[in-house]
């Protein structure tokens, strides 16, 4: 080793390694700070200070382990590929008897995934401080050009890149050993105050942190097996190993006979080909939970969604990877409410390193894996099973602690026949896994059916009633017009998020097929009173045949855009025009009375049809011409009614439409008991939990 100070430390590696273990093989921000975390484990460290400074844009992680010295960082630290278990250098266990976390050496590579400058400081008993600087540019510039001028080379060598020496800086060492790692000139991280919250709570999650000799601290707070913050999301847990997981979840359902919190213990230990097996040369520890929502899995922090629906392995108290249930394909709903965390020592107990190169992964076809991916499977459809027994028995007391309102009217609801009905449709509603505001929709839909099936059993006793007890009748009558009220406002509402629906299409520009088709199915977006008949599919098929065979006038080569409906009391024909079409009134005229003829002589051989009026309506995405001067619309319109036309634009139908609706609720349709027990069971939200 040359003794100048440039040349004091030495670093070798390709850019190929460079990009694949370093640039590229992390791409958040806690996963990075994890390997340094693990390096301070490897270091048999009792403390990690993360300090995360938003104003200077640094991260700084320090520890008090055992640091390093020259020949540590240049044969260890700086070797790319270094050997951390092998017994005959450091030993497959640390001088304070660890397990190591740490295997290839591979880690400090990646926080050139986040960031372009690292800085080391590190002192080790009874040596030298020593304090060397990283540049990812740099080493890209270096390694380039040896590997540039080595093309020519029978031999060539592996290049090397020798880090920036900088004054030592012990003042993070408050036990004056230890390492301290300095991270800044960030790539695409943004350092933020949200950021704290989110770093603290992934550590967390990355960590076991049941450990009582080894804290991590992030801006001076103790980071805590707490900070998870995901357990008070646990509806039931299935646990695994001696630790009681369940103490954590402050919210799982318990047990109606007994109180006690529905959490079970299952068999931990299984054999090599993932079977259950007391004796079973492997095991797990750990835990998997079910939400009572998916949404419940749907975390965000720092502006970034972190879906907790997953079940994370970790080996030797670290994740070792992300996710092992996207893997199953078990079908139904269930798996969108599982998460949990499985410690999987077996699979990292072995010279054998399981881990893919891009350590975020574990390799799949090894034998190991397999069985525990075997055992997880046969351990998720027992928890599937048993997961609908419970929901099943506790669908009615779910559904009425969810909603007060909901409460109120099964006390109330009578005759108590009806209420083992109501158990068995929410048992339904409960079991569809339906969420958040969908789920009071249902409910709410519930009320109104029920309430007419209570109609339908007072109807059954009106034979009972005389003038001594009238009175009931003349109740019975108030339900019949409190429930039609009720259930033609739910029809209002429908309406109203229709119309809300064809804006947004028509806003987002969806081809005018799309909007020809949705309006063809809501014509009661063109007149309230119109509604699909529905014994009329041969004859409108037939006619619908006859009408596109009309030629447009001058344009007899372009396919017309116009359908026919026989509604309850009219022959409808509805023609559409292209938004970027203008039109002249005339030309409007003459291409309807063509399709109104075509339809007239479908019809003219049956009587019954022939007495209906047919109407036609021509639906434009502007104005005809000339329709800007307001006389002459009024004398076109005028001409045109006499032939049963009418022309609207798409703005003025939806205003049209939004208005009778809108105006039908603002004037308090019939307001009753029912009506408000309704709106208040589909408005309620439940506060949330903490």
């Amino acid at each position: 080793m040359p003794n100048d100070r440039s040349s004091r430390y030495e670093m070798s590696i390709s850019l190929s390694v460079l990009d694949h273990l370093g640039l590229n093989l992390y791409s958040n921000t806690p996963a990075v700070i994890s390997e340094v975390i693990a390096n301070a484990w490897d270091a048999d460290a009792t403390r990690v200070d993360i300090a995360y400074d938003t104003r200077a844009n640094t991260i700084t992680v320090t520890d008090n382990g055992h640091g390093m010295d020259l020949d540590d960082i240049n044969n260890r630290y700086l070797l790319v590929g270094y050997r951390r278990r092998d017994p005959t250098a450091q030993g497959a266990l640390t001088s304070q008897g660890r397990k190591p976390m740490g295997r290839k050496g591979i880690g400090k590579l990646s926080l050139f995934s986040i960031a372009n400058r690292i800085t080391v400081h590190t002192c080790k008993a009874r040596s030298e401080p020593e304090a060397f600087q990283m540049d990812a540019e740099e080493i890209r510039r270096n390694v380039q050009a040896q590997e540039n001028s080595d093309d020519n080379e029978n031999h060539p060598r592996v290049p090397r890149y020798r880090p920036l020496p900088v004054e030592f800086d012990g003042s993070g060492l408050a036990d004056g050993t230890g390492t301290t790692i300095k991270i800044t000139d960030f790539k695409k991280v943004s350092l933020t105050a949200g950021s704290v919250a989110g770093l603290r709570k992934r550590i967390a999650r990355r960590f076991d942190l049941l450990s009582n000799d080894f804290e991590i601290f992030l801006n001076g707070d103790p980071v805590r097996f707490e900070d998870r913050d995901y357990f008070h999301k646990a509806r039931f847990i299935f646990q695994y190993g001696d630790h009681n997981y369940a103490a954590h979840c402050r919210n799982l359902e318990t047990d109606e006979d007994t109180g006690e919190p529905l959490a079970f213990s299952r068999p931990s230990t299984f054999d090599e080909n993932g079977k259950r097996d007391p004796n079973g040369a492997l095991a797990t520890k750990g835990w998997i939970a079910i939400a009572r929502h998916s949404n419940d899995l749907d975390d965000a922090a720092d502006g970034q969604d972190d879906n907790l629906n997953r079940i994370t392995i970790l080996m030797r108290g670290k994740v070792a990877q992300e996710d092992i249930l996207q893997e199953y394909r078990l079908g139904g709903m269930i798996t969108k409410f599982i998460f949990g965390e499985i410690h999987a020592d077996f699979l990292d107990d072995q010279d054998e390193d399981i881990a893919t190169t891009s350590r975020q992964r574990l390799a799949e076809d090894h034998p190991k894996y397999k069985a525990l991916k075997s055992f997880l499977e046969a351990e998720l459809r027992h928890i599937w099973t048993e997961t609908n027994t419970l929901k099943t028995r506790r669908a009615l007391e779910n559904a009425l602690e969810s909603n007060p309102h909901l409460k109120s009217w099964y006390d109330n609801l009578r005759p108590s026949s009806l209420k083992t009905r109501v158990k068995s449709v929410f048992r339904g509603i409960d079991l569809a896994n339906i969420d958040g505001q969908h789920r009071h929709d249902f409910y709410a839909t519930a009320v109104l059916a029920f309430e007419r099936l209570k109609l339908e059993h007072a109807l059954e006793q009106i034979e009972e009633i005389d003038d001594s007890n009238m009175e009931i009748f003349l109740n019975w009558l108030a339900d019949v017009d409190a429930v039609e009220a009720t259930q033609y406002l739910e029809i209002v509402r429908y309406r109203l998020s229709v119309i809300r629906e064809l804006q947004d299409k028509i806003q987002r520009d969806e081809y005018e097929s799309e909007l020809r088709d949705y309006i063809f199915e809501h014509l009661w977006l063109l007149d309230p009173a119109w509604e699909r008949a529905t014994e009329h599919a041969q004859m409108e098929e037939r006619i619908q045949n006859a009408v596109e065979r009309v030629p447009i006038r001058g344009k007899e080569s372009v396919q017309p855009d116009v359908r026919y409906r026989r509604i309850s009391s009219a022959h409808v024909i509805i023609e559409l025009k292209r938004a970027s079409v203008s039109v002249r009134k005339t030309a409007i005229e003459d291409q309807l009375n063509d399709y109104i003829a075509a339809v007239r002589q479908e019809i003219q051989k049956n009587a019954g049809e022939r007495r209906l009026p047919i109407e036609a309506i021509c639906l434009l995405g502007k104005l005809p011409i000339g329709w800007d001067n307001s006389d002459t619309r009024a004398r076109d319109e005028r001409s045109l009614h006499e032939y049963g036309i009418r022309v609207l634009t798409f703005d003025e139908m939806i205003d049209r439409a939004h208005s009778a609706y809108t105006k039908f609720i603002q004037a308090q349709a019939p307001v009753n008991e029912l009506r408000s027990t309704v709106e208040a069971i589909r408005a309620y939200r439940p506060p949330m939990e903490d």
